[in-house]
């Protein structure tokens, strides 16, 4: 079983009860018995200012570095290698928190980059960038180490943080993503979570979202690069990933839970898209985790 983790599981005095938190790494507080991997219930920040840290965002390896920002997003099976060296930020905020102050309620959805599926999980900040960003850090410091601290002020701040992050990730890939067709994914990567297990036609998600399968298709390659048929593979391959290295389950029930019903047809898209046989990258999986 893999555990989830709330903010409140980091005690800190630099936090809104559970749902923001602004530590430093070298004073963050983890849990008495923290368990790797594990999940988020919140949205997490990572601003290492020294030092470098080896993680694993589901399953995709990445060494974060001094003036780089690392994403993760509630839900995502999360691994990090310890490193006494690291120094910066990790800034943790709930949904609820950052929409405390906005009547629109679509307004995270703008923010593209929390949504790591379909882009780098990391940005890298060059000078230009800690410049800007860098007054904002310190504003929401200085808030948050007060007796008396200001959610309305922080999740304010927090607002302003995200969007310049947004600009300047926008800035230097401008190519990235139209805002509109950045919302209307993470709709649609809302309703393949809840339904990838059973529904895998593009009729059923074009429906949902009363779009055509040509305008959904479409909308998918224009942020993802990928048609969405291949998303929504990818997905339940994540899932079969996570299910063969994370519990017990014999690998043909694992097939048939995740609507395969004919195991070997399985197992061959599982080499094709791994270059492993489920078998094999169960036990690969399994001895490189237990190395860490």
């Amino acid at each position: 079983m893999i555990p989830t983790y709330n903010i409140s599981d980091f005690p800190s005095f630099q936090a809104i009860g559970s749902h923001f938190m602004l530590e430093r790494f070298e004073c963050l507080q983890r849990p008495p018995k923290l368990l790797w991997p594990h999940k988020h219930s919140f949205y997490e920040v990572m601003w290492l200012t020294s030092g470098t840290s080896t993680n694993v965002i589901d399953y995709h390896r990445v060494t974060v570095e001094p003036n780089m920002l690392f994403f993760i997003s509630p839900g995502q099976l999360h691994l990090m290698n310890k490193a006494e060296s690291v120094k910066g930020f990790p800034i943790t905020f709930t949904e609820q928190f950052l929409l405390l102050n906005t009547p629109n309620r679509d307004a995270i959805k703008e923010f593209g980059f929390l949504d790591n599926s379909y882009a780098s999980p990391s940005f890298k900040l060059d000078n230009c960038a800690v410049t800007e960003l860098v007054p904002v850090l310190d504003l929401m410091l200085d808030e948050i180490v007060r007796p008396e601290k200001s959610s309305f002020i922080i999740s304010n701040l927090l607002f302003v943080f995200l969007n310049r992050i947004q600009r300047l990730i926008d800035v230097d890939t401008p190519s990235a993503r139209d805002l509109s067709n950045v919302v209307r994914y993470k709709q649609l990567k809302k309703l393949i979570e809840d339904h990838f297990e059973k529904e895998g036609q593009i009729g059923f998600y074009a429906d949902k979202l009363n779009l055509t399968a040509h305008r959904i298709n479409e909308i998918c390659k224009r942020v993802t690069g990928k048609p969405l048929g291949e998303v929504i593979r990818d997905r339940i391959l994540l899932e079969a990933k996570r299910l063969l290295v994370h519990s017990d389950q014999p690998i043909g029930q694992i097939s048939d839970d995740l609507g395969f019903k004919d195991f070997s047809y399985f197992s061959r898209q599982f080499k094709r898209q791994t270059g492993h046989t489920p078998a094999e990258y169960r036990k690969q999986m399994c001895d490189q985790f237990q190395n860490w």
